[in-house]
Protein backbone atom coordinates (compact mmCIF):
# COMPACT_ATOMS: atom_id res chain seq x y z
CA UNK A 1 0.00 0.00 0.00
CA UNK A 2 2.75 2.46 0.97
CA UNK A 3 4.67 1.86 -2.27
CA UNK A 4 1.57 2.39 -4.38
CA UNK A 5 0.71 5.54 -2.42
CA UNK A 6 4.22 6.91 -2.85
CA UNK A 7 4.23 6.28 -6.61
CA UNK A 8 0.89 7.98 -7.25
CA UNK A 9 1.78 10.88 -4.95
CA UNK A 10 5.03 11.36 -6.88
CA UNK A 11 3.18 11.31 -10.20
CA UNK A 12 0.72 13.86 -8.82
CA UNK A 13 3.67 16.09 -8.00
CA UNK A 14 5.10 15.71 -11.50
CA UNK A 15 1.77 16.69 -13.05
CA UNK A 16 1.36 19.59 -10.61
CA UNK A 17 4.75 20.87 -11.76
CA UNK A 18 3.56 20.80 -15.36
CA UNK A 19 5.51 17.71 -16.42
CA UNK A 20 3.96 15.48 -19.07
CA UNK A 21 3.89 11.82 -18.04
CA UNK A 22 5.80 9.14 -19.90
CA UNK A 23 4.22 5.88 -21.06
CA UNK A 24 5.92 4.08 -18.16
CA UNK A 25 4.55 6.60 -15.66
CA UNK A 26 1.06 6.23 -17.07
CA UNK A 27 1.32 2.46 -16.76
CA UNK A 28 2.29 2.92 -13.11
CA UNK A 29 -0.56 5.38 -12.59
CA UNK A 30 -3.11 2.93 -13.99
CA UNK A 31 -1.73 0.18 -11.76
CA UNK A 32 -2.16 2.40 -8.71
CA UNK A 33 -5.59 3.69 -9.72
CA UNK A 34 -6.77 0.08 -9.95
CA UNK A 35 -5.27 -0.78 -6.56
CA UNK A 36 -8.10 -0.97 -3.98
CA UNK A 37 -5.71 -0.24 -1.10
CA UNK A 38 -4.86 3.21 -2.45
CA UNK A 39 -7.20 5.81 -0.98
CA UNK A 40 -9.87 7.57 -3.04
CA UNK A 41 -8.38 10.91 -2.00
CA UNK A 42 -4.93 9.96 -3.33
CA UNK A 43 -6.40 8.82 -6.64
CA UNK A 44 -8.52 11.95 -6.92
CA UNK A 45 -5.55 14.22 -6.26
CA UNK A 46 -3.58 12.58 -9.07
CA UNK A 47 -6.45 12.87 -11.56
CA UNK A 48 -7.09 16.49 -10.62
CA UNK A 49 -3.39 17.41 -10.92
CA UNK A 50 -3.34 15.84 -14.39
CA UNK A 51 -6.50 17.72 -15.37
CA UNK A 52 -5.13 21.04 -14.11
CA UNK A 53 -1.94 20.48 -16.11
CA UNK A 54 -4.00 19.61 -19.17
CA UNK A 55 -3.87 16.10 -20.60
CA UNK A 56 -1.84 15.85 -23.81
CA UNK A 57 -2.99 13.76 -26.79
CA UNK A 58 -0.15 11.33 -26.08
CA UNK A 59 -1.17 10.91 -22.42
CA UNK A 60 -4.82 10.33 -23.33
CA UNK A 61 -3.87 7.84 -26.05
CA UNK A 62 -1.54 5.92 -23.71
CA UNK A 63 -4.20 5.77 -21.00
CA UNK A 64 -6.78 4.53 -23.51
CA UNK A 65 -4.52 1.92 -25.09
CA UNK A 66 -3.44 0.46 -21.76
CA UNK A 67 -6.96 0.38 -20.33
CA UNK A 68 -8.30 -1.22 -23.50
CA UNK A 69 -5.67 -3.94 -23.23
CA UNK A 70 -7.06 -4.81 -19.79
CA UNK A 71 -10.56 -5.34 -21.22
CA UNK A 72 -12.04 -8.63 -22.40
CA UNK A 73 -11.19 -8.97 -26.10
CA UNK A 74 -13.98 -10.21 -28.40
CA UNK A 75 -11.34 -10.88 -31.11
CA UNK A 76 -13.22 -9.15 -33.89
CA UNK A 77 -11.84 -10.00 -37.35
CA UNK A 78 -11.93 -6.86 -39.49
CA UNK A 79 -11.38 -9.03 -42.56
CA UNK A 80 -14.83 -10.55 -42.05
CA UNK A 81 -16.32 -7.05 -41.88
CA UNK A 82 -14.88 -5.71 -45.12
CA UNK A 83 -12.01 -4.00 -43.31
CA UNK A 84 -14.30 -1.46 -41.64
CA UNK A 85 -15.63 -1.18 -38.11
CA UNK A 86 -17.28 1.95 -36.74
CA UNK A 87 -18.31 3.18 -33.30
CA UNK A 88 -20.70 6.04 -32.61
CA UNK A 89 -20.13 7.32 -29.10
CA UNK A 90 -19.99 10.57 -27.19
CA UNK A 91 -18.24 11.63 -24.03
CA UNK A 92 -21.51 12.68 -22.43
CA UNK A 93 -21.41 15.31 -19.69
CA UNK A 94 -22.75 18.02 -22.01
CA UNK A 95 -25.85 18.62 -19.89
CA UNK A 96 -28.12 18.82 -22.95
CA UNK A 97 -30.10 15.65 -22.08
CA UNK A 98 -30.83 14.81 -25.72
CA UNK A 99 -32.31 11.42 -26.51
CA UNK A 100 -29.90 8.59 -27.42
CA UNK A 101 -29.21 9.77 -30.95
CA UNK A 102 -25.96 7.80 -31.40
CA UNK A 103 -27.84 4.57 -30.60
CA UNK A 104 -30.44 5.37 -33.26
CA UNK A 105 -27.62 6.23 -35.68
CA UNK A 106 -26.01 2.83 -35.08
CA UNK A 107 -29.10 1.05 -36.43
CA UNK A 108 -29.31 3.36 -39.45
CA UNK A 109 -25.68 2.66 -40.39
CA UNK A 110 -25.94 -1.09 -39.76
CA UNK A 111 -28.95 -1.19 -42.09
CA UNK A 112 -26.62 0.08 -44.81
CA UNK A 113 -24.18 -2.77 -44.01
CA UNK A 114 -21.73 -0.51 -42.20
CA UNK A 115 -20.52 -2.60 -39.21
CA UNK A 116 -21.06 -0.78 -35.91
CA UNK A 117 -19.66 -1.96 -32.57
CA UNK A 118 -21.56 0.21 -30.09
CA UNK A 119 -19.67 0.55 -26.83
CA UNK A 120 -21.85 1.88 -24.03
CA UNK A 121 -23.02 1.90 -20.46
CA UNK A 122 -25.91 2.81 -18.24
CA UNK A 123 -26.58 6.47 -17.51
CA UNK A 124 -23.77 8.28 -15.71
CA UNK A 125 -24.16 11.94 -16.74
CA UNK A 126 -27.69 11.77 -18.21
CA UNK A 127 -31.07 10.20 -17.46
CA UNK A 128 -30.62 7.37 -19.94
CA UNK A 129 -27.50 5.66 -21.30
CA UNK A 130 -27.25 3.52 -24.42
CA UNK A 131 -27.49 0.36 -22.31
CA UNK A 132 -30.64 1.63 -20.62
CA UNK A 133 -32.43 2.49 -23.86
CA UNK A 134 -31.45 -0.76 -25.59
CA UNK A 135 -32.76 -2.70 -22.62
CA UNK A 136 -36.02 -0.73 -22.79
CA UNK A 137 -36.21 -1.67 -26.49
CA UNK A 138 -36.06 -5.34 -25.50
CA UNK A 139 -32.38 -6.03 -26.21
CA UNK A 140 -30.43 -8.31 -23.90
CA UNK A 141 -27.38 -6.13 -23.34
CA UNK A 142 -25.09 -8.63 -21.59
CA UNK A 143 -24.27 -10.82 -24.56
CA UNK A 144 -21.01 -12.77 -24.31
CA UNK A 145 -18.06 -11.51 -26.37
CA UNK A 146 -18.54 -14.53 -28.66
CA UNK A 147 -22.22 -13.70 -29.27
CA UNK A 148 -21.41 -10.02 -29.77
CA UNK A 149 -18.84 -10.97 -32.41
CA UNK A 150 -21.36 -13.24 -34.15
CA UNK A 151 -23.96 -10.46 -34.11
CA UNK A 152 -21.47 -8.05 -35.62
CA UNK A 153 -20.61 -10.47 -38.41
CA UNK A 154 -24.20 -11.48 -39.25
CA UNK A 155 -26.21 -8.33 -38.49
CA UNK A 156 -23.47 -5.69 -38.79
CA UNK A 157 -24.26 -4.44 -35.29
CA UNK A 158 -23.03 -5.38 -31.83
CA UNK A 159 -23.31 -3.88 -28.37
CA UNK A 160 -20.47 -4.03 -25.86
CA UNK A 161 -21.84 -3.34 -22.38
CA UNK A 162 -18.87 -1.61 -20.78
CA UNK A 163 -19.00 -3.21 -17.28
CA UNK A 164 -19.17 -6.65 -18.92
CA UNK A 165 -15.84 -6.02 -20.68
CA UNK A 166 -14.02 -3.66 -18.31
CA UNK A 167 -14.05 -5.61 -15.06
CA UNK A 168 -11.08 -3.62 -13.77
CA UNK A 169 -13.06 -0.37 -13.92
CA UNK A 170 -14.93 -1.43 -10.80
CA UNK A 171 -11.90 -0.32 -8.78
CA UNK A 172 -12.11 3.16 -10.34
CA UNK A 173 -15.83 3.74 -9.69
CA UNK A 174 -15.41 5.09 -6.12
CA UNK A 175 -13.01 7.83 -7.20
CA UNK A 176 -15.15 8.69 -10.23
CA UNK A 177 -18.21 9.03 -8.00
CA UNK A 178 -16.21 11.07 -5.51
CA UNK A 179 -15.12 13.51 -8.25
CA UNK A 180 -18.57 13.61 -9.86
CA UNK A 181 -20.07 14.71 -6.55
CA UNK A 182 -17.66 17.65 -6.64
CA UNK A 183 -18.49 18.43 -10.26
CA UNK A 184 -14.88 17.74 -11.31
CA UNK A 185 -13.98 16.41 -14.76
CA UNK A 186 -10.85 14.34 -15.30
CA UNK A 187 -9.27 12.15 -17.95
CA UNK A 188 -11.94 9.51 -17.26
CA UNK A 189 -14.53 11.85 -18.76
CA UNK A 190 -12.51 11.61 -21.97
CA UNK A 191 -11.67 7.92 -22.11
CA UNK A 192 -15.08 6.24 -22.56
CA UNK A 193 -15.26 6.53 -26.37
CA UNK A 194 -11.62 5.45 -26.73
CA UNK A 195 -11.56 2.09 -24.94
CA UNK A 196 -13.94 0.06 -27.12
CA UNK A 197 -12.67 -3.55 -26.80
CA UNK A 198 -13.76 -4.32 -30.38
CA UNK A 199 -11.05 -1.91 -31.59
CA UNK A 200 -12.97 -0.06 -34.34
CA UNK A 201 -10.85 1.56 -37.01
CA UNK A 202 -13.30 4.42 -37.64
CA UNK A 203 -15.09 6.57 -35.07
CA UNK A 204 -17.57 9.39 -34.73
CA UNK A 205 -17.00 10.92 -31.32
CA UNK A 206 -19.04 13.70 -29.81
CA UNK A 207 -17.29 15.80 -27.15
CA UNK A 208 -18.80 18.00 -24.42
CA UNK A 209 -16.46 20.94 -25.10
CA UNK A 210 -15.61 22.40 -28.55
CA UNK A 211 -12.03 22.94 -27.38
CA UNK A 212 -11.57 19.16 -27.39
CA UNK A 213 -12.31 18.36 -31.04
CA UNK A 214 -8.81 18.89 -32.42
CA UNK A 215 -7.16 17.28 -29.39
CA UNK A 216 -9.38 14.21 -29.71
CA UNK A 217 -8.64 13.89 -33.42
CA UNK A 218 -4.93 13.85 -32.58
CA UNK A 219 -5.61 11.11 -30.01
CA UNK A 220 -7.38 9.02 -32.66
CA UNK A 221 -4.33 9.37 -34.91
CA UNK A 222 -2.00 8.24 -32.12
CA UNK A 223 -4.28 5.24 -31.58
CA UNK A 224 -3.83 4.36 -35.28
CA UNK A 225 -7.44 5.06 -36.20
CA UNK A 226 -8.08 4.85 -39.94
CA UNK A 227 -10.53 7.76 -40.06
CA UNK A 228 -12.44 9.78 -37.51
CA UNK A 229 -14.79 12.68 -36.98
CA UNK A 230 -14.83 14.49 -33.64
CA UNK A 231 -17.80 16.81 -33.27
CA UNK A 232 -19.40 19.35 -30.97
CA UNK A 233 -22.75 20.99 -31.60
CA UNK A 234 -23.69 24.52 -30.61
CA UNK A 235 -27.02 25.61 -29.20
CA UNK A 236 -28.90 28.92 -29.13
CA UNK A 237 -26.62 31.90 -29.63
CA UNK A 238 -23.84 29.51 -30.70
CA UNK A 239 -23.20 28.53 -27.10
CA UNK A 240 -21.54 25.12 -26.54
CA UNK A 241 -24.37 22.64 -26.16
CA UNK A 242 -24.02 18.98 -27.10
CA UNK A 243 -21.71 16.10 -27.92
CA UNK A 244 -23.46 15.59 -31.27
CA UNK A 245 -23.83 17.40 -34.58
CA UNK A 246 -26.38 20.13 -33.86
CA UNK A 247 -29.48 20.92 -35.90
CA UNK A 248 -29.92 24.07 -33.81
CA UNK A 249 -27.14 25.91 -35.63
CA UNK A 250 -23.42 25.46 -36.06
CA UNK A 251 -21.27 22.43 -35.30
CA UNK A 252 -17.51 22.18 -35.00
CA UNK A 253 -15.85 19.18 -36.63
CA UNK A 254 -12.26 17.95 -36.52
CA UNK A 255 -11.77 15.31 -39.20
CA UNK A 256 -8.94 12.80 -39.13
CA UNK A 257 -8.09 11.78 -42.70
CA UNK A 258 -6.53 8.46 -43.67
CA UNK A 259 -3.19 10.20 -44.31
CA UNK A 260 -3.07 11.42 -40.68
CA UNK A 261 -3.97 15.03 -41.41
CA UNK A 262 -6.52 16.72 -39.14
CA UNK A 263 -8.87 19.30 -40.67
CA UNK A 264 -11.03 21.45 -38.39
CA UNK A 265 -14.04 23.41 -39.66
CA UNK A 266 -17.58 24.49 -38.81
CA UNK A 267 -20.81 23.49 -40.56
CA UNK A 268 -24.25 25.06 -40.41
CA UNK A 269 -27.18 22.64 -40.28
CA UNK A 270 -29.34 25.03 -42.32
CA UNK A 271 -27.06 24.26 -45.29
CA UNK A 272 -28.69 20.82 -45.49
CA UNK A 273 -32.28 22.01 -45.57
CA UNK A 274 -33.09 21.41 -41.91
CA UNK A 275 -35.47 23.71 -40.10
CA UNK A 276 -33.66 25.07 -37.03
CA UNK A 277 -34.47 22.92 -34.00
CA UNK A 278 -34.62 23.90 -30.36
CA UNK A 279 -33.06 22.04 -27.46
CA UNK A 280 -36.56 21.09 -26.32
CA UNK A 281 -37.14 19.42 -29.71
CA UNK A 282 -34.15 17.15 -29.14
CA UNK A 283 -34.40 16.41 -25.44
CA UNK A 284 -35.18 12.95 -24.20
CA UNK A 285 -36.22 11.51 -20.86
CA UNK A 286 -35.96 8.21 -19.07
CA UNK A 287 -35.27 4.87 -20.75
CA UNK A 288 -38.93 4.20 -21.59
CA UNK A 289 -39.39 7.65 -23.12
CA UNK A 290 -36.20 7.43 -25.20
CA UNK A 291 -37.04 3.90 -26.35
CA UNK A 292 -40.36 5.17 -27.71
CA UNK A 293 -38.61 8.08 -29.43
CA UNK A 294 -36.15 5.71 -31.13
CA UNK A 295 -38.90 3.27 -32.10
CA UNK A 296 -40.90 6.10 -33.72
CA UNK A 297 -37.81 7.26 -35.61
CA UNK A 298 -36.78 3.82 -36.86
CA UNK A 299 -40.36 3.03 -37.89
CA UNK A 300 -40.46 6.16 -40.04
CA UNK A 301 -43.40 7.74 -38.21
CA UNK A 302 -41.45 10.66 -36.71
CA UNK A 303 -40.54 13.02 -39.55
CA UNK A 304 -39.82 16.09 -37.46
CA UNK A 305 -36.74 17.68 -35.83
CA UNK A 306 -35.67 14.42 -34.20
CA UNK A 307 -35.47 12.72 -37.58
CA UNK A 308 -33.31 15.57 -38.88
CA UNK A 309 -31.07 15.16 -35.82
CA UNK A 310 -30.58 11.44 -36.45
CA UNK A 311 -30.10 11.86 -40.21
CA UNK A 312 -27.52 14.60 -39.69
CA UNK A 313 -25.47 12.54 -37.25
CA UNK A 314 -25.81 9.37 -39.35
CA UNK A 315 -24.48 11.29 -42.35
CA UNK A 316 -21.08 11.47 -40.67
CA UNK A 317 -20.96 7.67 -40.56
CA UNK A 318 -21.82 7.36 -44.23
CA UNK A 319 -19.03 9.81 -45.09
CA UNK A 320 -16.48 7.98 -42.91
CA UNK A 321 -17.39 4.60 -44.38
CA UNK A 322 -17.17 5.90 -47.95
CA UNK A 323 -20.88 5.41 -48.63
CA UNK A 324 -21.56 9.14 -49.08
CA UNK A 325 -19.52 11.71 -50.93
CA UNK A 326 -20.49 14.48 -48.49
CA UNK A 327 -22.79 15.26 -45.56
CA UNK A 328 -25.72 16.22 -47.80
CA UNK A 329 -25.55 12.86 -49.55
CA UNK A 330 -25.28 11.12 -46.18
CA UNK A 331 -28.37 12.92 -44.89
CA UNK A 332 -30.34 11.76 -47.93
CA UNK A 333 -29.21 8.15 -47.41
CA UNK A 334 -30.19 8.24 -43.74
CA UNK A 335 -33.66 9.63 -44.47
CA UNK A 336 -34.25 6.95 -47.11
CA UNK A 337 -33.40 4.23 -44.57
CA UNK A 338 -35.61 5.75 -41.87
CA UNK A 339 -38.57 6.05 -44.26
CA UNK A 340 -38.10 2.48 -45.50
CA UNK A 341 -38.42 1.08 -41.93
CA UNK A 342 -35.26 -0.92 -42.64
CA UNK A 343 -33.65 0.32 -39.43
CA UNK A 344 -36.65 -0.93 -37.45
CA UNK A 345 -36.22 -4.37 -39.04
CA UNK A 346 -32.55 -4.23 -38.01
CA UNK A 347 -33.53 -3.44 -34.42
CA UNK A 348 -36.02 -6.34 -34.41
CA UNK A 349 -33.40 -8.74 -35.76
CA UNK A 350 -30.87 -7.56 -33.17
CA UNK A 351 -33.35 -7.94 -30.34
CA UNK A 352 -34.22 -11.49 -31.38
CA UNK A 353 -30.55 -12.38 -31.79
CA UNK A 354 -29.70 -11.06 -28.32
CA UNK A 355 -32.29 -13.38 -26.76
CA UNK A 356 -30.88 -16.49 -28.42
Amino acid sequence: MLAAFSQLALLSQHAAEGQDLSAAEIEQAIHDLLEPEVSVETKAEFLLCLARKGETPREIADFAILLRELAADPHVDLGLLGGKLLDTCGTGADGANTFNVSTAVAFVLATADIPVAKHGNRAITSKCGSADVLEALGVKIEMSPERMKESLETLKIGFLFAPHYHKTFKAIQPVRQYLAQQGKRTIFNLLGPLVNPARPNMQIIGVYDPVLTDLYAQVLYLMKMKRGLVVHGYGPGNAPAMDELSTIGLSKISQLHSNGNVETFEVDSSTFGFQPATLNDLRGGDAKTNAQIIYNLLSGTDKGPRRDFVAYNASAGFVLAGQAKNIQHGVERAIEILESRGALAKLDAFRHFSMG
